[in-house]
């Protein structure tokens, strides 16, 4: 008797899981969404930026000490950085660039080229709308090409209409025991998520890095609507790029936390190069060709929380 109620048990668990169906990319978003308060809409929305020149030089770019870009490869590129997304709200601002020789120098040497200008746009959305200049910077070659490292500071004031937590009350992750068992945890139950294509426990994971994304963006419903549809990991812009997208290992991987003790990121090796977060590989489907590409996930741990979060 007890045998045939196991049995019955077990089957009806199994005809329960069975009857519930996987749910559609559609579900998902909507339930998303739901989650989500839509950022105001302002009559100004401002965006700022910095235009960058480089040359036979490695840099990185910091935004009040979290890091907002970089160039590893030290081959020529003249990237425009959006920077709203590192400005948490009104008030003085901190610009950094780090600048490190190109592979095969120690020092940066007479060719190293690096220019930039920050600037912004009192409403990004309008076409017409100047840019207007805050500062510009070229890197004194002269004075500078017999050093291993440069580094160069700059303040300027920022008038944003939104106010973002972002890091400001986060723990000081120096001060956090085993953190790089925890990073490397989370990294790891990341890959399981993205290797299972499962959208959303991605987008639950993502959650808190997504909502001030939108803040500082100022995205509209619809933009936000059409950003989850992009970013589907069985439907998005890769399934319709990639074909056989491989998650791949962690190795070679070292745990860099940002200038301002609040964010951590896991960085692996990549020939002359690196990659933050987690690698993957996959065939364009246009010719055929392979391609690498990350993840890129950067965490903090909120005050009250013993918990790693995607922040950035």
């Amino acid at each position: 008797m007890m045998k045939k109620l196991i049995s019955v048990f077990l089957l009806s668990c199994f005809l329960f899981s069975c009857g519930q169906a996987q749910k559609t990319d559609k579900q998902i978003i909507k339930e998303t969404m739901q989650a989500i308060e839509i950022p105001k809409q302002y009559k100004q929305e401002p965006f700022y930026y910095a235009g960058i020149y480089s040359a036979n030089i490695k840099w990185e770019l910091f935004i009040n000490d979290t890091q907002a870009f970089d160039h590893y490869q030290g081959k020529i590129t003249s990237p425009i950085v959006p920077l709203n997304y590192n400005i948490l709200g009104s008030g003085k601002q901190k610009l950094t660039i780090r600048m490190y020789p190109p592979n095969g120098q120690t020092v940066l040497g007479e060719y190293a080229a690096f220019r930039l200008r920050l600037f912004y746009n009192k409403n990004f959305r309008d076409k017409e709308d100047p840019e207007i200049h805050i500062l510009n910077f070229e890197l004194p070659y002269e004075q500078t090409k017999d050093l291993p490292y440069f580094e160069k500071s700059f303040e300027f004031e920022a008038q944003v209409p939104y106010q973002m937590t972002g890091w400001t009350k986060s723990k000081d992750l120096t001060k956090v025991p085993d953190l790089e068992q925890k990073v490397v945890k989370k990294i790891e139950a990341l890959r399981t998520i993205l290797e299972k294509n499962n959208t959303e426990a991605y987008f639950q994971a993502v959650m808190p890095r997504e909502k001030e994304k939108f803040i500082c963006l100022y995205a509209t419903q619809q933009e936000i609507e059409n950003y989850f549809q992009e970013s589907s990991l069985t439907n998005g812009e890769f399934s319709k790029i990639f074909d056989d997208i491989q998650i791949l290992p962690i190795e070679d991987y070292q745990i860099i936390i940002e200038p301002n003790n609040r964010i951590v990121k896991l960085r692996q090796k990549d020939k002359d190069d690196f990659s933050d977060g987690i690698k993957f590989k996959a065939i364009f489907k246009e010719n055929n060709k392979e391609s690498n590409g990350s993840y890129l996930f950067r965490f903090h741990i909120p005050e009250g929380s013993d918990e790693l979060e995607v922040i950035r």
